[in-house]
């Protein structure tokens, strides 16, 4: 992966690097690192209080089929329309 920066930026990322006793490389791979966790933690979380909203919406008499079929009739409308081709 090539990742372009500007003189000054470059220079700030091993600045950094060296005062976290790292290469400029090791230094950028760790940030990318923690960014895609914490993105993904997020993501989760998201979801988690997604998930915790809708079952909110649904009536205590509903029945576990009932809950399914909605699920799956939500899902098939998410889904991505795959053509199979031979």
């Amino acid at each position: 992966m090539i990742i372009e920066l500007s003189e000054h930026n470059a220079a700030v990322l091993e600045a950094h690097a060296r005062a976290a006793h790292m290469s400029a490389e090791r230094y950028l791979a760790d940030l990318v690192t923690r960014a895609l966790e914490r993105r993904q933690r997020r993501a989760v979380s998201e979801l988690e209080r997604h998930i915790v909203y809708m079952a909110s919406q649904v009536s205590a008499d509903t029945t576990a089929e009932e809950m399914e079929a909605a699920l799956e009739e939500a899902l098939t409308q998410v889904r991505p329309h795959r053509i199979w081709q031979p």
